[in-house]
């Protein structure tokens, strides 16, 4: 069976770090009151933490005002929030410039999706836990047209796992949410707003068997199906989809990992990228690097460019960097690409990637220079796969990036997780500058 990858890793630990303790829910023993997509308040509201080694807080409005944010080479780090409450797996700047993240929560009794509002300052406006009486989790969240918000997460109800969409107003009230899904398990790792103003939702189905496909699922803006695709060779080959993006002239590109059965007990992956019309028609599909696995994808009319990681030592699970920049129209490997980095641990893992004003690439991911350190990364990379900047040791050991945004000052700002030295795992913005 596939490895799991290293993002749907850290959010599984993290959350179980948070219940074991005393974070996310466990810190109250009240009987919940409140319904479930309605604002978090009182004992269930959302907290900001800050702590040190992280205390940093700087006007980030008056450095863009001033001007004083337009540094040349590698950027600064502005400020940092560290959140209570559940686990973060995806954040965006918001049209006012706050910022907008979704994970996990327990605060009402069973695991929800969180969305959280915060102020360009990373305060907290507003938090909403969505879902049903049984375990739900936040996957994605985009922003709509109408500055409301979709999210993708996953629904685990009487033994099956399904995809769970919401969309809702830019106050969180629902606009319609639901359970998609049907007797496979649907695994949700990635999503993307659509032109057309719905959305399109990829990861993997699993049979009761054990089979896995890669699969893509396209919603409208009213939450109607209006397409599915799964990619697999069969019993020979387990696929998934761990990240999308909106291919310019229209299709999407979809990237993840396949492994493929060699002999009757030898198994060898792959990186794996896929791309489809607006109505699923498959346009390509490629694979790229032995035992890598690609995590997300940015995507520009030139090229699009795919993260992750590369196994070194199979035997071991050593890991670098990895990053291959693919034909938007054939999918072939860019001369010159794929790139391997070390990140000078035997874990290096990129987790996230974005376009950067410049046209250039900005990565986020984490090294864990032991068992039990991680340490946040953000890197970017030039159209020939050329380390421009190589953001230099975090704050802290025990950091870790999941998601990047650009920011409308020409920066970014990451979510991720900390770890304090007593074991509790709380949620981590970064803000930096360009």
């Amino acid at each position: 069976m596939l490895r799991p990858s290293w993002k749907t890793f850290m959010l599984t630990t993290s959350l179980a770090a948070q219940l074991a303790c005393g974070g996310a829910g466990s810190d109250s023993t009240e009987t919940p009151e409140q319904t479930k997509g309605t604002a978090l308040a009182g004992p269930h509201a959302v907290r900001r933490i800050d702590a040190a080694p992280l205390l940093k807080h700087v006007d980030v409005t008056a450095l863009v005002a001033s001007g004083v944010h337009a540094f040349v080479g590698e950027p600064t780090l502005q400020a940092n929030a560290l959140y209570s409450e559940g686990s973060a797996s995806s954040i965006i700047q918001t049209s006012d410039g706050g910022y907008a993240f979704t994970g996990t929560t327990n605060v009402l009794g069973d695991n929800d999706i969180l969305l959280v509002k915060t102020d360009a300052f990373m305060n907290v406006q507003w938090a909403y836990a969505y879902g049903t009486t049984t375990d739900d989790s936040g996957v994605e969240v985009r922003a709509t047209s109408d500055g409301g918000f979709m999210l993708a997460g996953q629904n685990y109800q009487n033994n099956n796992f399904d995809y769970f969409v919401v969309r809702t107003d830019p106050t969180g009230a629902i606009y319609w949410q639901g359970p998609f899904g049907s007797t496979l398990q649907e695994y949700p790792r990635g999503m993307e707003v659509t032109p057309d103003g719905g959305c399109i939702i990829v990861g993997k189905t699993q049979s009761n068997l054990g089979y896995q496909n890669a699969h893509m699922m396209k919603f409208s803006a009213t939450g109607s199906v209006q397409w599915e695709r799964s990619f697999s060779s069969g019993a020979d080959g387990t696929y998934e989809f761990n990240g999308v993006a909106n291919a310019p002239g229209g299709g999407y590109v979809a990237v993840g990992s396949r492994q493929v059965k060699v002999s009757s007990t030898t198994w060898e992956s792959y990186g794996y990228a896929a791309k489809v019309s607006s109505t699923g028609s498959t346009l390509f599909q490629i694979s790229s690097g032995r035992f890598a696995d690609l995590e997300a994808v940015a995507a520009t009319s030139t090229g699009y460019v795919a993260v992750g990681y590369i196994y070194t030592n199979t035997s071991t699970f050593d890991a670098d960097f990895y990053a291959v920049r693919l034909n938007p129209t054939t999918g072939a490997v860019t001369t010159g690409w794929p790139r391997t980095f070390s990140g000078g641990t035997r874990g290096d893992y990129l987790s996230d990637v974005q376009v950067a004003t410049d046209g250039n690439y900005v990565i986020t991911g984490s090294i864990t220079p032991s068992d039990t350190q991680r340490n946040m990364r953000l890197m970017k990379l030039n159209t020939s796969g050329t380390v421009l900047w190589n953001y230099p040791p975090y704050p802290s050991d025990n950091t870790y990036g999941l998601s990047l945004a650009r920011t409308s000052d020409g920066g970014y700002i990451v979510s991720g997780g900390y770890t304090n030295p007593s074991n509790t795992t709380y949620l981590l913005l970064s803000k930096f500058s360009p």
